[in-house]
């Protein structure tokens, strides 16, 4: 039986036989029925194939230095040592729309309604193909670790008022994909469970999508301070980056810790911050106002602004267009 290096020479000149459009599985059975004797099978030869073309993707492989080059084995014996990693992954979200409408911080029950209604508005006359709720749908204020609000609704008035407006919004959106990523509001009631009744945590029936019913809704869930992609634009609630209340410009802030175009809800209102690079290319970041009502119990005087955005997005070049609307007076800027 040859060895690995020699399969490898002799597939790498069969592949200089081959025509370059052929795809791997054709190319394998070529050259398996012409050396039957040195290969166990085809996928055998397709592997090897996969591996001179660098396609092995996440199996393992080692690096053995021989003769001071490097050579790539099959073999992972080389690395036994290496303990068991319980590192997450951390992949985006992927919309791939080309008209989306992006609303965040409803703080159900202490939503506006007049705001809402503006956003939504604007989102059937653009005739939207996707609405995300970028977070803080729901305020969980009565098991916040923060200070109470004597006027806070119940948890059970809070999952009605939710459930009301989702049944609405897909009413009134029947046919668009509607995306909920979690804030850090929404994001409460797991770490309430978690705290507070640790052993109804892993039951399903207890989960926050469950509970609002999304699945029965069509409605898709983003959790775990996921991003969310859309082209070149990377969404984030705001919550996902550690420290402060975004200062003075959060548009700034959120630059200054991602490095990329981005935006943002969280803040509760519109700011936005651009840098060029050396080679000409623009960063942009902006962050985006609420839906909810401005004056709450623990902080009635604030620099908040009401708004949503507007993404239109190129599906083919990634290529975005951004519409960051504020919300005065009823009017839509």
């Amino acid at each position: 039986m040859a060895n690995y290096p020699i399969k490898q020479n002799i597939i790498k000149d069969e592949l200089k036989k081959l025509p370059k459009t052929m795809s791997r599985a054709a190319q394998a059975r070529v050259i398996y029925k012409k050396y039957k004797h040195i290969f166990p099978n085809v996928e055998a030869v397709r592997t090897t194939i996969r591996n001179i073309a660098g396609q092995l993707g996440k199996r393992d492989i080692d690096l053995v230095v021989k003769r001071g080059t490097f050579e790539v084995s099959r073999s992972s014996s080389v690395y036994e040592f290496l303990p068991k990693s319980h590192a997450d992954e951390y992949e985006p979200f992927v919309i791939k729309q080309s008209k989306i409408l992006n609303i965040s911080d409803l703080h159900f029950p202490y939503h506006d309604n007049e705001a809402i209604k503006l956003a939504l508005n604007y989102g059937l006359k653009k005739k939207v193909d996707c609405i995300l709720i970028n977070g803080d749908l729901i305020d969980f204020a009565g098991i916040s670790r923060h200070e109470k609000d004597w006027r806070q609704r119940s948890i059970n008035d809070e999952f009605n008022s939710v459930r009301a407006f989702l049944k609405g919004l897909r009413k009134l959106f029947p046919k668009t994909r509607i995306v909920f990523k979690y804030g850090n509001h929404d994001e409460r009631w797991e770490k309430y469970l978690f705290l507070k009744a640790p052993e109804l945590f892993d039951c399903s029936d207890f989960q926050l999508e469950v509970l609002l019913r999304l699945g029965e809704l069509k409605i898709e869930v983003v959790k775990e301070k996921r991003p969310i992609k859309v082209g070149k634009l990377t969404i984030l609630h705001g919550h996902e980056l550690a420290g402060g209340s975004g200062g003075v410009n959060p548009a700034r802030a959120t630059f200054l810790k991602t490095l990329d175009s981005v935006i943002v809800g969280h803040y509760h209102k519109r700011s936005s911050h651009d840098e060029t690079t050396m080679n000409g290319n623009v960063i942009s970041v902006q962050s985006q106002g609420c839906l909810c009502g401005m004056n709450p119990h623990y902080m009635p005087i604030n620099k908040w602004q009401q708004g949503f955005s507007y993404i239109e997005h190129d599906i083919k070049t990634g290529d975005y267009m951004l519409h960051n609307h504020v919300i005065i007076k009823g009017k839509v800027y």
